[in-house]
């Protein structure tokens, strides 16, 4: 699907979502490789953070849709991304763990965030494919899980 066709999928989803339901959309995690050995199993034991990755996700709360995105280290997150990248988030209408909303508090994570109520899901889908054009996404490659 390339960002238009996400744009309008991700806007639906919004839509029709349930009180607590969420959607999560970003990019699919490599599966680790299978160890092979005694040196494989014992590699296997040792745990490795997930490499970071990009992705968004919204629930809905009393008709109102409530969206992070994957932080960056300009606000403590962990993806890396020039400033510009930051600022151009910041632009399309992302809010900072540090910014302030009427409608709720911020993410306890370095997230970026949103909320809207849910009448409004196109500017959530908006939000979220301009930040994964941004950050620069395989639109191909997202995938999109809904779950409650």
């Amino acid at each position: 699907m390339d960002a238009t066709q996400w744009l309008e999928r991700i806007a639906s989803e919004l839509a029709d979502l349930g009180q607590q339901e969420f959607v999560i959309i970003g990019e699919p995690e490599p599966d680790p490789p299978s160890p092979t050995g005694l040196l494989g199993k014992l590699r296997s034991k040792v745990s490795k953070p997930a490499a970071p990755s990009r992705w968004g996700q919204v629930l809905c709360i009393d008709e109102v849709l409530y969206a992070e995105f994957a932080g960056t280290q300009h606000i403590g997150g962990i993806w890396e991304a020039p400033v510009e990248q930051h600022e151009a988030l910041r632009e399309a209408g992302w809010l900072a763990p540090d910014d302030s909303d009427p409608i709720a508090p911020p993410p306890p994570a370095p997230h970026y965030w949103r909320t809207v109520p849910q009448p409004e899901a196109e500017l959530i889908a908006g939000l979220l494919v301009d930040a994964f054009h941004i950050l620069g996404a395989d639109f191909e490659t997202l995938r999109l899980k809904r779950d409650k």
